[in-house]
């Protein structure tokens, strides 16, 4: 069983490389409010683990099965945060006890939050960027992550109310090439599933 402790070094790597970011130690450190000494000596581990591969003065890079556990804890960290937000749980509390609970909550309990927070976009026909097919196009909705990435992806053009098209979607959990405003653009699973769109024609 993986800690609770590698888990969150985990979530922490790979929530970086889905800003586009390469994780160091001085990144991870500041994230997680810990000295760097003490992340260099957990990367060490997890490496040696084969949970990611780590150049000092380099940076992290996650293998296929640190990403697998990090995609995870990061996906659940996001569940849980919609479903505090919609009991009404004080919103300056809310991230801190999603991390707590991303940790613990069972798939099946996980499964059975996602059917009650997240039907209703599908029932309105509002689907993840992930669930578009090659040439699919929509307009975008919501983007609903956490403000640092929202305002890059805005940066980019991708805001509710803007025209996009799927080009590709790379196999094996690969990048999806999008246009929008004219523009080709390269996004990770890890945010096209924050980004909801209304599929036309």
């Amino acid at each position: 069983m993986v800690s609770q402790n590698i888990e969150e070094y985990l979530e922490t790597v790979y929530r970086f490389k889905e800003k586009g970011e390469r994780a160091t130690t001085t990144k991870i450190a500041k994230e997680l409010k810990v000295s760097p000494a003490s992340v260099s000596e957990m990367l060490q581990k997890l490496s040696n683990r084969g949970y990611l591969r780590y150049e000092p003065y380099k940076g992290v890079i996650l293998t296929k099965k640190g990403m697998r556990i990090g995609e995870k804890i990061l996906r659940k960290h996001r569940l849980m945060h919609k479903f505090l937000t919609s009991l009404g749980f004080p919103k300056n509390k809310v991230h801190e006890e999603a991390c707590k609970l991303e940790h613990v909550v069972s798939e099946e309990l996980e499964n059975i939050i996602k059917s009650k927070v997240e039907p209703a976009k599908h029932k309105k026909g509002i689907l993840s960027l992930i669930e578009l097919k090659d040439e699919q196009k929509g307009i975008i909705k919501s983007v609903e992550t956490c403000p640092h990435t929202k305002k890059r992806l805005e940066d980019l053009g991708l805001t509710p109310g803007t025209k996009i098209r799927v080009n590709k979607s790379a196999p094996l959990r690969g990048p999806i090439e999008v246009s929008v405003r004219d523009s080709k653009l390269v996004i990770g699973r890890g945010m096209a599933m924050r980004i909801f769109v209304k599929v036309i024609k």
